[in-house]
């Protein structure tokens, strides 16, 4: 039975982190190690850490602040695992979590990172199953994994020297990795995920935005092999002015050259996540709306799309 790392860092989890520990310790699988990291917590979470007593939990504390990217670190240091496994501070994982992820690893031994559904404390679900050919080509729009789902193979990691960094560390991790294994999404609902105040702060939100842009920006530039200019960096990039939106025919020729330049294995799948990058555009600006005639010219789209989207821009 392969030995599981999992990861978990701390910064004034209190309220929640006790029942988040209890949901690993009472895992249908047995053999892991605990790696709990606390990032100089203000509040008691450092004390419940120390008083839940089990050999398989190792316990690190940063003397200051330091950030989730550098306490996820502090920790991979210390694992010794075949895999590495992520867990929030304030999330609940069920029972099978664990077994049910490390099987799908070792049924899959070409994938190197994987991760799994989740849903809000409500059973609102938090993402959708969708093929893994779709997982990698993804990343021009978004993070494709929940991140406290995610199980590495460490060799992935070790081979590779990547580590977390960024704000964004999550989603700059998986960047990085697309060029160097398989991803997958294991279609069962895993774990709960609590909706953390912080994120919901228009600080942390427009920092958000503004890194995952550079994130996306990087990623369009691995797929076509070359900078982008500042017109096509404004087509990949979200929150930006309705003055800066590039006119529809550039939105339409970038997306071509995507297709052209391809990387991926599965062409529906790129041409789904392109397709939706054309949309966004198209869907954010009043300008791009007025162009009526260049969409029924476009033929990135099927006929109906085309329909529905000049009916669209005919109501605006």
């Amino acid at each position: 039975m392969s030995l599981v790392s999992i990861l978990v860092p701390v910064f004034n989890a209190e309220m929640f982190v006790k029942d988040s520990i209890q949901s690993i310790l009472t895992q249908s699988f047995k053999n892991f190690e605990l790696i709990l990291v606390d990032d100089a917590s203000s509040d008691h979470s450092a004390s419940i850490l120390k008083s839940v007593s089990d050999p398989r939990i190792l316990f690190f504390q940063h003397e200051t602040n330091r950030g989730i990217g550098e306490a996820l670190n502090s920790g991979l240091a210390m694992a010794k695992g075949k895999y590495v496994l992520r867990m929030d501070a304030d999330d609940i994982a069920y029972t099978d979590r664990i077994a049910r992820q490390v099987d799908f690893m070792e049924n899959n031994p070409h994938i190197g990172v994987s991760g799994t559904l989740a849903e809000f404390f409500d059973r609102t679900p938090f993402n959708k199953a969708v093929k893994n050919e779709f997982l990698k080509p993804s990343l021009l729009l978004d993070c494709p994994f929940v991140h406290p789902t995610v199980i590495i193979r460490k060799d992935v990691l070790d081979h590779s020297g990547l580590q977390f960094s960024g704000y964004l560390e999550d989603y700059q991790l998986w960047i990085k990795l697309s060029e160097k294994t398989e991803f997958g999404l294991l279609p069962e609902v895993l774990l709960k995920y609590r909706r953390s105040e912080s994120q919901f702060t228009a600080q942390n939100f427009e920092k958000r935005i503004s890194e995952a842009n550079l994130l996306r920006i990087s990623f369009a530039e691995i797929w076509l092999r070359r900078s982008l200019s500042c017109f096509e960096k404004r087509i990949v990039s979200l929150g930006i002015s309705e003055e800066m939106q590039p006119d529809l025919k550039m939105v339409e020729m970038f997306c071509k050259e995507l297709l052209a330049s391809d990387p991926w294995s599965d062409k529906e799948a790129t041409l789904e996540v392109v397709k939706k990058l054309f949309f966004r555009n198209f869907y954010r600006s009043p300008k791009i709306l007025k162009s009526k005639l260049q969409i029924l010219n476009n033929d990135l789209l099927s006929i109906r799309e085309r329909l529905n989207l000049l009916k669209k821009s005919i109501f605006y």
